[in-house]
């Protein structure tokens, strides 16, 4: 499996930087790449029009070969915290748990 040059993977990072404007880590967008789900963000890549095939075809068997790389590409710049949850994995479902036990599932605090 080949490994991508700095530059390749500076270019294809900041390519996928506007498919995550919001500069977070969505984990169900990772569990799916983790999956093999990557062709969102190949497309993005081929759009971009910035490679060649040859390098479209490297960078895919890349990916598929190794979801990881691509998760890591998309980590990228994102804060120390979600890089450590990342790293060991989603959230444990005991924070789930909790939420869910004690009403706490998002919105507003206000009632």
């Amino acid at each position: 499996m080949a490994t991508m040059t700095t530059g390749t993977r500076e270019l294809v990072r900041a390519i996928l930087a506007y498919e995550r404007a919001d500069n977070s880590a969505d984990w169900e967008l990772i569990d799916a790449i983790r999956g093999g789900d990557i062709d969102h963000w190949m497309d993005a890549i081929e759009a971009s029009a910035l490679f060649a095939p040859a390098e479209l075809r490297r960078l895919r068997d890349s990916f598929e070969a190794d979801p990881e790389q691509l998760v890591a590409v998309l980590l990228e710049g994102a804060d120390d915290f979600i890089d450590r949850r990342t790293a060991t994995g989603r959230r444990g479902g005991w924070a789930t748990g909790i939420a869910a036990r004690s009403g706490c599932t998002g919105g507003s605090l206000a009632g």
